[in-house]
Parts: structure tokens; C-alpha cells; sequence
């Protein structure tokens, strides 16, 4: 299962070993990256970020992927944030995030 932005608070339920994947559009040349602002550590292993940014012009937008591995049943909310990392929380500019229900 992949989800994009169109999916911001889609609840989601997996079984344990089943990965969800989140695919996020970007320019990192601006500065604001997304990140992860939480993701239930003991519940979900986290694989990413890994960025394509297939125009090679500098200064092009692209995509960041994450997934996000079940690994013990349980609910958590799954918290990503757009963001300049040097200038803190106050430069948040957009979140995403989704309830996750893990079942065995």
C-alpha cells in the first residue's frame, strides 16, 4: 500500500510484516524537507527517506519515500512534517500524517 498526499489522515490498518509505504513531493533546494515528526518506535520500523529527483535540472522538485514496517500489533499515528530543520518547529509549512492500526 503506498499513500501520497492526497491521503493525509487516511486510517490505515496492516497485519504484522506488512509495510506501508508514504510518497511525499519535495524541493530540497529550498531547504524544506519532510521529516518524521513520530511513528510509534516500538510499533513500526522505519526504512527511508529515500529521494528521487528523476529531472536532474538543479533546483527540480522530486519525490521522498518512506515505509514504514509493522512489527508488533497495536495503533499509533504516523506524523511527518515540511520543514527547515535549522529553523525549528516555526518553519513548518505543511504536515502529513495517518492513523496506523497494526493487527497480528
Amino acid at each position: 500500500m503506498t499513500l501520497t498526499e492526497a491521503d493525509n489522515g487516511k486510517a490505515v490498518t496492516v497485519r504484522v510484516g506488512e509495510t506501508v509505504a508514504v510518497t511525499l513531493q519535495e524541493n530540497a533546494s529550498t531547504g524544506y524537507r519532510w521529516a518524521i515528526d513520530g511513528a510509534g518506535p516500538a510499533l513500526v520500523t522505519v526504512h527511508g527517506p529515500d529521494a528521487s529527483y528523476p529531472s536532474g535540472a538543479v533546483g527540480s522538485g522530486g519525490l521522498v519515500r518512506w515505509a514504514f514496517e509493522a512489527k508488533a500489533p497495536g495503533a499509533t499515528n504516523v506524523a511527518l512534517k515540511r520543514w527547515r530543520p535549522w529553523e525549528g518547529d516555526a518553519s513548518v509549512v505543511q504536515r502529513f500524517g495517518f492513523p496506523l492500526s497494526i493487527v497480528p
